[in-house]
């Protein structure tokens, strides 16, 4: 639906010469004039009026000196920098534009015709006056000579199926005579060339000798017939074949009609359209169609002369559409002859200019542009108009009242004569005006409907006035702004403060122009849109905006065959939704979201507050109840606004209430706005609002049917219990509505639902008979059981009494209900007593024996909780419950000492010696327990409460001196440490060496690129299988992968490793060397002291000293240890994270004795 709208008309008159124009050619490099005449060739430039160069053709005899001659072909060459002329006399010439020289380079004894160059301008093919071909190469070799008419049909000759020859078929009423009439008169005879685009083919049009008439053959590059037309009656000279498509253009004329054919390669016809006049009222000169094959020129004279003996010329440029052919421009040149085109050709370069010399040599380009001349949408009373030119008519259709697909229309505009410009009245409350241009120089405006007031509705347009003008038309607009948006854009409208862009990328973008800026504009071209962008829409490829429906949502799209398609831009509906909501137009944004499938939890979403503030209006709105439960069905947690609705940037955000879940809120507050306004028309509405919550409360949803069974409401058009409980099956699954009444206790319920339900009657009347035949509480019991429900069912069972208690005790086992169970209960009870020691068999199971000695205990199962307690360890309360029991003094000294034992074996010596010195009475186990955890000093102090100084010579000294061989150990700890420490230097010196020479690699970019991919094999694909694994698994896989073989993947990070715990290890020695040097100098043991504490010391220093080098500041985040394998280099993957920390040394621990020093 676009029409082609002049941009720029250059006229220029400085270009003269002898004669008159014959040729006529382009140079596609620098855009200047080629032009031919029987005297000379010129060179002019169109832009600046000069004549750039100009050479005689008279002068070295190429065409005689009385200007009979004539030039019948003219080509410029880019590659060679020449123009190739032939002429009518027979000779090829080359002009090059560097030197103005001529060359002939070749001549033909019988004259020539026509010459044509192919497309690739690899062959040049040349007609003779013997009407035959010539064919040659760029360098002018030839290549074949072949006749132009040939008996034989050529290569893609047709096989016959049999139906007879077609001399003996039916001709029609005019008989065979009417098969083939000769060329018109006014036919110059000449052969027309033409090449199709790929220079692949080449169609000849020619006048056959033997009837007169003109026939088409077509012959490939190499000179070999391929098709020949079919014989077709009223041929005429005109021949153009269809650059980028396999149809050849030329004119027919018919009893009744002048058209425009098409023919096959294989010469069959192939469509046509009729041209704007009758049989013999004009002539087609030539056929040109543009470079890009969307414009057909059709250059036409009059056939009767005017009352001056002159004819009237003009050049109608045609385009299709949806295979309708619209006449867009017709330029007329009037019956002036020296005004009249002699010379016609389009630009090779611009599709849409034309260029053309008149016989006065008067040089005229024409530039045209593609537009679609559309209303310009100001307000709601603008129709969304769009003008199509079409001859002499517009053809105008209203997209806000329908979608008519082209070449169909709304109404027409018939005018006088061709239409070459229209446009539409930029004005508020009249947009729907538009005025049209014709060729005759006449602007005539039309308006909408017979008045001019705003709320007209009329749909016809009425002829308002006419003004002529004389002169060159340019452009005609009302309002006109111009500037380049960018080259990816293939169309765009300006729509409701939105600008809406297509692309070559086949997508639709529609950005807000209050916050588009230049820089942004060009970001979101360049950006290939987020998955929930609603700016960025898929179109099909080729599409265009023909218009948007102001105040709508509507865009309409043209597809490159000519239909149309209609989308709704959910940027567009996102912007008239939140408008809607913000007007509390709650009506109107649900129709739309409910057409348009747009999630209806953006009613709320888009403003909480406000929702929740006018439910009513809402409810009142929707007046319906389907509605209200779609709305209500649809309801989700997850907030619109933030994942597929985003709101724009400068849209504050809208904070939903702390309370509660999304879902709840609005149940609960739609429910309570329905219950007040009219509990029995929104029944239904109640029963969605209670069921569609993050909890479904089924049982209250059920209980209102159940009233609504017992008091049938009386108003008229109220829901009854039946209704009610139909539509609660379709809601909830009909098996779990049956359970959740069957929870209700209500056994009249249950059978109203179990009867909607499509169970068997012998399913579960014989179940609740049973039911009904128990006692209350066993019933609830064993309804709950049934239903899984097993607290509840426990809670009732507790009161069924004594008789069931075995069944509670086995329930709470079975579902491990025992913290319920004792709530159940009193604390004296005998049952109390029995759930105790039943969960205390659980605990031990558990592995939580102490907590079973607490519950033994506080039950009174004394003996029980001592053998927990004894068996936990726990020796306090083993201690207390033996001394509760009471137990003898022999078996309690047995107690103690069993204690005694298992804290020693778990390194707790204090508290072993404890039990030993005051339960056992033992005071030398006691004393030798402390020795052997090295707690001296308490050592010391029993041994002088005891009197037992003599184990301090036989024990305590020898201890002693067994301690002071820490030296020995922190020696060897030492030792390891200097040997990783050196270690870890020299791998950190390889791997930074390998680095380098990685970079120095001439496939650094390569194997920088891959070393994301290549990470190491082993070590990195082991990361996903052990994501799943325990956490003692994984902890074992990291160890399995921190070797301290030497090179090894991870070398580096095993060496900082057990550099880390050996420091760990070694700082944690503070407190036990401290103590152990001051038990040294007490007994005297001063040289040993003074050793232990100097090796101690040099130990801290040099780990301290260590810290930095292991792990320096400059530490990478991305370390990536490199492994060297031959030929390739290899870098395992290693984050920052997985890097061990340097450890913290806790120098504020005084450790060290002054009186060493």
């Amino acid at each position: 639906m676009r029409n082609l709208k002049l941009l720029k008309s250059l006229c220029s008159s400085e270009l003269q010469g002898l004669g008159s124009p014959q040729c006529f050619s382009v140079r596609a490099d620098t855009g200047s004039l080629l032009v031919a005449s029987q005297y000379s060739i010129t060179e002019y430039d169109p832009r600046t009026g000069q004549v750039v160069s100009e050479a005689s053709l008279t002068a070295d005899n190429f065409l005689p000196e009385d200007g009979s001659g004539a030039v019948v072909g003219l080509q410029d060459l880019a590659e060679l920098e020449s123009v190739c002329l032939a002429t009518a006399g027979g000779d090829v010439v080359l002009f090059s534009l560097n030197t103005c020289q001529f060359e002939c380079v070749g001549s033909v004894d019988s004259g020539l015709t026509s010459m044509s160059w192919s497309p690739d301008e690899e062959l040049v093919t040349l007609t003779t006056g013997q009407e035959t071909i010539i064919m040659m190469t760029k360098d002018f070799e030839p290549i074949t000579e072949i006749r132009i008419h040939q008996d034989d049909f050529g290569e893609g000759k047709f096989i016959t199926v049999g139906w007879g020859k077609k001399e003996t078929q039916f001709h029609g009423s005019e008989g065979k005579q009417a098969e083939v009439q000769p060329a018109a008169g006014w036919d110059d005879r000449r052969p027309r060339v033409t090449w199709r685009g790929d220079g692949q083919l080449f169609a000849v049009s020619a006048v056959c000798p033997q009837t007169g008439a003109r026939k088409v053959r077509v012959w490939n590059r190499e000179g070999i017939l391929q098709a020949t037309s079919e014989p077709v009656n009223g041929l005429e000279q005109a021949l153009c074949w269809k650059p980028s498509g396999s149809l050849i253009a030329s004119t027919q004329r018919h009893p009744n009609k002048h058209s425009v054919v098409f023919m096959e390669k294989n010469g069959l016809l192939h469509g046509d359209f009729t041209l704007p006049f009758s049989k013999d009222q004009a002539k087609v000169k030539e056929l040109l169609w543009n470079s890009d094959s969307t414009v057909l020129a059709v250059w036409v004279e009059d056939m009767t002369a005017g009352e001056d003996g002159s004819f009237n010329t003009c050049i109608q440029l045609w385009t299709v559409g949806n295979y309708h052919w619209y006449l867009k421009q017709s330029l007329d040149f009037g019956r002036d002859p020296q005004k009249a085109p002699v010379c016609v050709c389009w630009d090779p370069e611009h599709p849409l200019k034309l260029h053309l010399v008149t016989r006065s040599w008067t040089s005229i380009t024409y530039d045209w542009g593609w537009t679609t001349e559309r209303s310009p949408g100001l307000d709601a009373t603008d129709n969304a108009s769009v003008a199509v030119i079409d001859g002499d008519k517009i053809l105008v259709t209203t997209f806000r009242q329908c979608v008519v697909p082209p070449p169909m229309c709304s109404f027409e505009l018939q005018l006088k004569s061709a239409v070459n410009q229209v446009t539409f009245l930029c004005q508020p409350q009249r947009t729907n005006e538009l005025a049209a241009f014709t060729a005759n120089g006449q602007i005539s405006v039309y308006s909408q409907g017979c008045c001019h007031s705003a709320a007209c509705s009329c749909s016809s347009f009425c002829f308002r006035s006419e003004i002529e003008v004389d002169g060159v038309v340019v452009s005609m607009v009302h309002c006109s702004q111009s500037g380049t948006l960018a080259s990816n854009v293939s169309s765009f409208a300006i729509c409701n403060d939105f600008l809406l862009i297509t692309t070559h990328s086949h997508t639709c973008r529609c950005l807000q122009l209050s916050t588009l800026s230049v820089k942004g504009l060009q970001a979101a071209l360049a950006s290939i849109g987020g998955q929930n962008d609603e700016t960025l829409r898929r179109v099909e490829r080729g599409s265009r905006i023909v218009t948007v429906v102001p105040q709508d949502t509507r865009v309409i799209l043209q597809m490159p065959r000519g239909n149309l398609e209609t989308v709704h831009h959910r940027a567009l509906v996102l912007a008239q939704l939140r408008r809607w909501l913000d007007d509390l137009k709650f009506r109107e944004a649900f129709e739309c979201m409910r057409k348009l499938r747009i999630n209806l939890n953006l009613i709320y979403d888009h403003s909480p507050k406000v929702f929740l503030e006018n439910i009513e209006t809402f409810i009142t709105q929707l007046n319906s109840i389907n509605h209200i439960n779609l709305f209500l069905t649809e309801l989700r947690e997850e907030d619109t606004t933030s994942t597929m609705y985003p709101r724009p940037e400068s849209t504050p955000v809208q904070l939903p209430p702390a309370s509660g879940l999304k879902v709840d809120v609005v149940c609960d507050a739609l429910r309570s706005a329905m219950e007040s306004m009219d509990p029995n028309k929104f029944c239904l509405s109640i029963l969605t609002a209670h069921v569609k919550k993050t909890v479904p409360e089924l049982e209250v949803a059920l209980q209102k049917v159940h009233e609504l069974r017992e008091n049938p409401p009386e108003a008229p058009g109220a829901v009854n219990a039946e209704e009610a409980l139909k539509y609660l099956l379709f809601l909830v699954n009909v098996n779990d509505l049956y359970e959740h009444s069957l929870g209700t206790y209500d056994f009249d319920l249950v059978l109203m639902v179990a009867e909607k339900s499509q169970k068997d009657p012998k399913e579960y009347l014989p179940f609740l008979n049973m039911l009904k035949s128990l006692e209350l509480n066993y019933q609830r019991y064993t309804i709950d059981r049934h239903l899984k429900r097993y607290r509840k069912a426990l809670f009732h069972l507790s009161k069924c009494g004594e008789e069931h208690f075995p069944e509670a005790l086995q329930l709470v086992k079975e579902q491990k209900l025992y913290s319920e169970a004792l709530r159940l209960f009193t604390t004296n009870s005998a049952h109390y007593k029995a759930l105790s020691c039943a969960y205390a068999e659980h605990l031990v199971e558990q592995q939580q024996v102490e907590q079973a000695g607490l519950l033994l205990w506080r039950c009174g199962e004394s003996v029980g909780a001592l053998q927990a307690f004894a068996s936990s360890s726990s020796w306090r309360n083993a201690i207390c419950v033996a001394q509760h029991i009471p137990l003898p003094p022999d078996q309690l000294a047995l107690l103690a000492r069993d204690l005694a034992e298992k804290l020693t074996e778990q390194r707790r010596y204090s508290e072993a010696a404890l039990l030993l010195d005051q339960y056992a009475k033992d005071c030398e186990e006691a004393i030798l327990a402390l020795i052997t955890g090295a707690v001296w000093e308490e050592a010391l102090r029993l041994t002088y409460m005891h009197n037992r100084q003599d184990i301090t010579e036989t024990n305590l000294k020898p201890a002693l001196l067994e301690g002071k061989n820490s030296a020995a150990f922190l020696e060897a700890q030492l030792a390891t440490f200097s040997r990783h420490r050196t270690r870890l230097a020299v791998v950190r010196e390889q791997k930074q060496k390998a680095r380098l020479d990685m970079l120095d690699c001439p496939d650094a970019e390569l194997y920088s690129e891959a070393s994301s991919v290549m990470t190491g094999s082993k070590y990195s694909h082991s990361n996903s299988r052990i994501s799943s694994r325990s956490s003692k698994n994984r902890r074992k896989a990291e160890r399995k992968k921190l070797s301290l073989k030497e090179g090894s993947p991870m070398e580096d990070r095993a060496l900082m490793c057990a550099l880390g715990e050996i420091i760990t290890t070694v700082d944690k020695m503070r407190e036990e060397v401290h103590n152990l040097l001051k038990a040294l100098v007490l007994f005297q043991f001063d040289k040993q002291a003074e050793k232990l504490q100097a090796a101690f010391e040099e130990a801290l220093q040099t780990m301290e000293t260590a810290v930095p080098e292991v792990w320096p500041e400059g530490l990478q985040q991305n370390q990536a240890p490199v492994t060297r394998i031959p030929e390739m280099i290899i870098i395992t993957s290693v984050t920052y994270a997985e890097l061990p920390a340097p450890p913290k040394m806790r120098n504020g621990v005084k450790w060290k004795l002054t009186i060493l020093k």
